[in-house]
């Protein structure tokens, strides 16, 4: 994968993070939705908590609808009030999902699929409640819409492995990478960043690159 960082941005450790944590592109939720409950879930969380809290929300729910209709309490108590952020992040999927409620007389985004990139863009960051991590994989993954999605933890991955010089606000990294990571490399740089945090989160540190194990 090619990249062209920033002078702030080790680009050769970017590169060597990428493929040592390369694998295969996430099977992810068809349904816009579904996608958006799922990326709540997973934004600083290893895959397998947010997993685990996506496939207990839809099997504690009729439908999509009937998720969003459930309290904030209710929803907490399905994914575990131990859940990193349970409160909070439930706060903003539900904020997300009244919106998109109000908005659509129904719990649907297929119609962005129809939409022109940058209109689907428009829509999804403006969302209430959502977050930038939660927006930029929804649209990657749902919509091929460019972005690579930057949460905490993958701010902490990147200092860790030398990438970064010093702790960035994630959605300031989220513009540097997405400007400089081409278009059809994203979803393997997500991928990868993805792997890397997982196990950041799993282990409380990435191996330093460059160095030999």
């Amino acid at each position: 994968m090619t990249t062209a960082m920033k002078s702030d941005l080790a680009i050769g450790k970017f590169n060597q993070l990428v493929k040592s944590h390369a694998t295969t592109a996430p099977k992810v939720p068809e349904d816009l939705i579904e996608l958006i409950v799922e990326s709540f879930m997973m934004a600083d969380a290893t895959d397998e908590q947010g997993q685990s809290a996506f496939h207990k929300l839809r099997k504690a729910s009729v439908d999509l609808n009937d998720l969003r209709a459930m309290l904030v309490k209710e929803q907490v108590a399905v994914i575990g009030v131990r859940y990193p952020l349970a409160w909070d992040r439930c706060v903003l999927m539900r904020r997300t999902l009244m919106d998109i409620y109000k908005r659509e007389h129904k719990v649907s985004l297929e119609r962005l699929r129809g939409l022109s990139k940058r209109e689907a863009k428009t829509y999804v960051e403006g969302l209430a409640g959502i977050t930038p991590f939660v927006a930029a994989r929804t649209l990657l993954l749902g919509l091929g819409i460019h972005g690579v999605p930057v949460d905490q933890a993958t701010v902490d991955v990147l200092v860790e492995a030398e990438v970064l010089a010093e702790a960035a606000d994630p959605v300031e990294v989220a513009g540097l990478l997405g400007r400089h990571v081409r278009a059809e490399d994203a979803v393997e740089a997500h991928t990868a960043l993805r792997r890397a945090t997982d196990r950041f989160l799993a282990s409380g540190r990435v191996p330093r690159l460059g160095k030999k194990k």
